[in-house]
């Protein structure tokens, strides 16, 4: 099944009963479809929340929409690793937000039906906004964005990990809108990591100042060297001094440790390599370790722990054991 509009009726609760059957089996006859389902359930909600924002022209859009499919133009832009079937979310999720977020909602901002998802996988992406902001998307992260910001704000809305460099502009402030909190600056630049599956999600400033809001109406306010830190769960939002060396190592492409306790080496090398680790003895979390690592492979670093630390490690899939007195 590929009628997206069908789709679009389903995740929005305007399907009839036959549709929702039709709809229905199309997702038990695959799970491919479900992840496909998924992504799209994702990326509608993620556009809902700009409605506010942006307005469209309906009868634009809606040929936009039809030349794009004709054209298979793409948007979302993916990894040659992602499934086969993210070719169906780039067509879904473009007719979608595009699309029928135009038509249903029926808004208008200067004749000009886009918004722009990116997408990333096993891969980081460089963005640059419509005022040349700078945005370094993280692997496995979602960025949505207007061609067109409005006329008194700058709104994007992030899911995932990204460092920002915002292009500075007094008059437009820079809000990055997430289900759990907003983020808002007039120019700085900053790191946000608002993974969903995580408990917690993190604002860190390089420069300038940055409000940092909880949906609940917690707020704080950061500045050069400051972390905020918001459970998501409790909605406890908290400010700290940036103690973490390697919270952009993701973007530079290298770790770095001086005199750093295995416990935070051990957190770095799990958020780098996307691995779980598992100590068996704990006293090798009280050791120290100083090092570089630059393009860093996982079995490259673990060597030299092994060296360094007396301890012994074994990977299994995106499993680290390490076992050894250490130090």
């Amino acid at each position: 099944m590929q009628d997206w509009e069908l789709i679009g009726k389903y995740v929005k609760g305007e399907a009839s009963q036959e549709e929702r059957v039709t709809v229905e089996q199309w997702l038990k006859a695959d799970k491919a479809n479900e992840s496909l389902f998924e992504e799209i359930k994702a990326s509608w909600a993620s556009a809902a929340k700009l409605n506010q924002h942006i307005k469209i022209d309906k009868a634009k859009a809606w040929n936009s929409i039809q030349q794009k499919i004709k054209e298979e133009e793409k948007i979302i832009p993916i990894s040659r690793k992602a499934p086969a079937y993210n070719s169906w979310v780039l067509r879904a999720a473009a007719i979608l937000i595009v699309g029928l977020f135009a038509t249903w909602y029926g808004l208008k901002v200067n004749n000009k039906p886009d918004l722009i998802l990116v997408q990333t996988t096993n891969e980081t992406k460089t963005v640059v906004l419509p005022d040349s902001s700078i945005i370094i998307l993280n692997e496995n992260s979602r960025l949505i964005y207007p061609k067109e910001f409005a006329a008194n704000e700058r709104h994007v809305d992030l899911e995932g990990e990204a460092f920002f460099e915002v292009t500075k502009d007094p008059k437009k402030p820079f809000i990055i809108d997430n289900k759990h909190f907003d983020v808002k600056v007039l120019g700085t630049s900053f790191n946000v990591q608002a993974y969903e599956k995580d408990v917690e999600a993190t604002v860190t400033v390089v420069t300038g100042k940055v409000a940092f809001t909880d949906k609940k109406g917690g707020s704080v306010l950061l500045i050069k060297d400051e972390v905020g830190t918001l459970n998501k769960t409790g909605h406890q939002l908290n400010k700290t001094n940036n103690l973490n060396s390697n919270f952009l190592s993701w973007k530079a492409k290298k770790l770095e440790f001086t005199n750093t306790n295995f416990s935070e080496v051990c957190a770095a090398i799990k958020k780098y390599f996307s691995v779980e680790i598992v100590v068996k003895d704990k006293n090798i979390l009280n050791c120290t370790f100083t090092g570089y690592f630059e393009n860093p492979k996982l079995p490259d670093v673990l060597k030299v722990l092994e060296k360094t630390l007396n301890i012994k490690t074994v990977v299994i899939e995106k499993n680290v054991e390490i076992t050894g007195k250490g130090c």
